[in-house]
């Protein structure tokens, strides 16, 4: 049993560690506190049972399985996954991806291989969609509430985390896509301040949000699905028909990336980038990182044709034809590729990912330790078709059997993807540890990258400089790749 600011908790004890799940670190965003930001979590009399997860946040159905939990608007909880005993010990803060739509805490399971290498292991979960990110007049801190989430979920940790053996100054934040984006968020933002000492970005950047002005025309088309006249009227909507409203709006493929935080005056003052390049999170230690052939997954869900569709006007736009024709040459080149289409996925991808995460890395350089790494390979549980694509990567971060809901596993997975694996979750423990994946930092003159391939991991310098130069200094608004 554990004694909280809130009252006391009983978890799950196994042989070598502890799990403690379905903790309120904020009141339910329901009713009045729908699109507000968090309030603190209700105190209870007597001892609570920390035994069952909390409900995940309101969203659609996806590819990943995610809606075979139970989901509630009251979802702002947390779990906590300790070893069975000791003090003073890092802890990890996971921030799921799903981009901003879809996803849980659950995502990765509890963190056992952490627990089991030290580490007091939280997992969040946090307002998604409409829910979390619509931008309504009227209500000052609406666009961001998926964000405050996460802040107030760091606060409960600083102020929480002792009771169960953890330090609450050697804090690692810690997401993937959407979560990696809220980590750059986190970094830029002002109410997170020294909550966290150091921060790990797979697949992320710092450059995904909204204009005000972006978001509240995507609130007034939320209110007009609705048929509300303003947000007092949204509020009395049922949460699934908030999430139905905003699949109307966009679904599948095209609502990729449609729902993020709005620039907002006190929480996210501007582009996360920006502020992070004038020094907002220094000191803060980050790993970071993107995986070869991002779009790939993409693809594989939705078919290279629809991936691509839109490339020409998406990166036509940023570097212009000339500048089109001259990256694609860029992609066939440097990867040996002898079709458009699969140039094209390759360069969909770095639009999205590799680039920020790239300047990300440029960035936070000037201000902490950084170390950058590129994973080309899929965990070992996944077919060769997903090697470096997005997501595929995190099960050998975790150490987890399986790499993602709903994918088979083959029956008899190499021997040197499973060694890969179990060196990069040791990279990820002595990062959080000690701020030292085991590898040269990174420097934007030199440009050292751990490239983890089929052959092992090996460290590079400036890998694939043909790409970066033709994507240049161009810098662009990251929206969906769709009008």
């Amino acid at each position: 049993m554990v004694i909280v600011r809130q009252g006391a908790l009983r978890g799950v004890e196994h042989d070598d560690h502890v799990v403690w799940r379905g903790i309120p670190y904020a009141s339910p965003p329901v009713g009045e506190l729908r699109w507000r930001a968090p309030r603190p979590a209700r105190s209870w009399d007597g001892v609570r049972e920390a035994t069952e997860f909390g409900p995940q946040a309101p969203q659609p159905a996806n590819a990943l399985g995610s809606t075979k939990y139970p989901a509630s608007e009251d979802c702002l909880y947390l779990n906590v996954c300790a070893p069975k005993s000791g003090e003073g010990m890092p802890v990890l803060v996971w921030l799921h991806g799903g981009g901003y739509r879809t996803g849980n805490a659950r995502q990765m399971g509890e963190g056992v291989a952490f627990a089991r290498a030290g580490v007091v292991v939280v997992t969040i979960n946090y307002r998604l969609g409409a829910l979390g990110f619509a931008r309504l007049d009227g209500e000052p801190d609406s666009g961001v509430c998926g964000l405050l989430d996460q802040v107030a979920a760091l606060r409960w940790v600083r102020e929480n985390i002792a009771a169960f053996g953890g330090d609450p100054e050697r804090v690692t934040i810690y997401g993937v896509s959407a979560g990696a984006k809220g980590v750059a968020n986190l970094m830029a933002s002002p109410e997170a301040k020294g909550l966290f000492a150091r921060a790990i970005s797979s697949s992320g950047g710092g450059d995904h949000v909204s204009t005000p002005e972006v978001g509240a025309e995507l609130g007034r088309r939320l209110l007009d699905e609705l048929g509300c006249a303003d947000v007092e009227a949204a509020r009395a909507v049922p949460a699934e028909e908030v999430v139905a409203a905003q699949e109307r709006i966009r679904s599948g493929m095209e609502a990729l990336w449609l729902w993020r935080p709005s620039i907002h005056p006190q929480v996210l003052p501007a582009v996360p980038i920006e502020l992070i390049a004038a020094g907002s999170a220094a000191g803060v230690s980050l790993l970071v990182g993107h995986n070869g052939n991002e779009a790939g997954m993409y693809a594989a869900m939705y078919g290279a044709e629809e991936v691509t569709a839109p490339a020409e006007a998406v990166i036509g736009s940023i570097l212009g034809a000339d500048g089109y024709e001259a990256l694609l040459k860029a992609y066939r080149s440097t990867r040996g590729l002898t079709s458009d289409v699969a140039a094209m996925v390759a360069a969909m991808g770095d639009e999205r990912y590799g680039v920020p995460t790239q300047r990300l890395a440029d960035a936070q350089s000037r201000f902490a330790t950084v170390h950058r790494y590129r994973v080309d390979v899929a965990a070992p549980g996944l077919t060769r078709e997903l090697d470096g694509t997005h997501g595929t990567e995190t099960a050998m971060a975790w150490d987890v059997p399986e790499p993602l809901p709903g994918m088979r596993a083959p029956r008899s997975p190499k021997p040197e993807r499973v060694e890969l694996g179990k060196r990069m979750h040791q990279a990820w423990v002595s990062f959080i540890r000690d701020g030292d994946p085991g590898w040269r930092a990174y420097d934007s003159e030199r440009r050292p990258v751990l490239v983890l391939g089929e052959d092992g991991p090996r460290l590079e310098l400036d890998p694939r400089r043909a790409e970066r130069l033709a994507w240049g200094d161009a810098t662009w608004p990251s929206s969906t790749w769709f009008t």
